[in-house]
């Protein structure tokens, strides 16, 4: 059997590095290239290792973990032991997951004939043509759909933690939404100085009159008002704004009797609010269908912390 010792380390060179720079992605560490490829090289050699007499040092698990430990010092340095753990635990995760799809497309990829033939018994040669093309192709692919993992798990464990239960109260009627905390809403009332938040028309189903969503702007008709009930129509305010295009609008919004925001166990209650209720769909995602109002934190009564 013919082992291109020389393909094989430039192809571990390779990969090392692309699992460094995964592990840093992952914990959001700054990592400078040459500390990367530093490394890599050195992680690298272990192929260069199993071909000298101390490849039995290597070959344990013990030898194995302090290999591993002196490529994350290299790369990563050393600053505390609790990230240094952090940093050789995503390093092994890293390499872990990338190697386990691998293995699993490897064996995704065969048909019946090659577990007929046993070949699923045995290991892939070192320098075999087949076997190394596949990982040239497949770690790319299985390193960039990792990060997209990753990246999307991040956004996501971001998303949920602006996220928090709402319950508003109208006349003993107890409404439950959705909420997202958008730092980006900055609408109040001017004159109350009331924050606004937005209501989508699926949070509150029959709830609330269908005719306060058709009229989410504001127009010269106001015939529709005198549709609702006197406490409806003393609930209603006008809330100017400006739009994109810099252009003054105005919305409808109502007072709620109270409403109660259940964020990261705790609990807040306020009647100083406006509520504006939308047609629109607000999450395309389904994970909230009410915009809420950063102020609503700040300023809103803490009542006791959920259990």
């Amino acid at each position: 059997m013919v082992v291109y010792l020389d393909a094989i380390w430039l192809l571990n060179l390779l990969i090392d590095a692309c699992l460094l720079k995964l592990t840093a992605f992952m914990l959001k560490r700054d990592i400078h290239w040459w500390r990367l490829w530093l490394g890599a090289l050195f992680a690298s050699l272990i192929v260069v290792l199993l071909f000298t007499p101390i490849s039995f040092v290597l070959g344990g698990p013990a030898g194995k973990l302090v290999f591993s430990m002196i490529i994350i010092l290299i790369a990563f340095g050393y600053n505390k032991a609790s990230v240094f753990l952090q940093n050789l635990a995503a390093f092994y995760f890293s390499a872990f997951a990338i190697g386990g799809g691998l293995f699993a497309l490897h064996y995704f990829m065969q048909n019946e004939s090659f577990y007929a033939n046993n070949h699923f018994l045995t290991t892939m040669n070192y320098g075999d043509p087949i076997s190394w093309l596949f990982v040239v192709l497949g770690f790319p692919l299985l390193w960039y759909f990792s990060k997209r993992r990753i990246n999307q798990t991040v956004i996501r464990k971001w998303n949920q933690s602006t996220l928090a239960s709402v319950n508003i109260t109208i006349n003993d009627h107890v409404v439950q939404a959705k909420g997202m905390i958008d730092s980006g809403n900055k609408l109040c009332d001017p004159l109350t100085r009331q924050p606004v938040i937005f209501l989508s028309r699926d949070a509150c189903a029959d709830e609330f009159p269908e005719v306060l969503f058709s009229q989410e702007q504001a127009s010269e008709a106001t015939q529709w008002i005198e549709t609702l009930s006197e406490d409806w129509q003393l609930r209603l305010a006008l809330i100017p704004y400006q739009a994109v295009d810099g252009k003054k609008q105005f919305i409808w919004a109502f007072r709620p009797d109270q409403l109660t925001l259940i964020h990261e166990g705790h609990v807040y209650q306020t009647n100083r609010v406006l509520i504006a209720p939308t047609s629109h769909q607000l999450s395309s995602t389904g994970d909230f269908n009410c915009i809420l109002h950063p102020d609503l934190l700040l300023n809103g009564k803490s009542a006791k912390t959920a259990s």
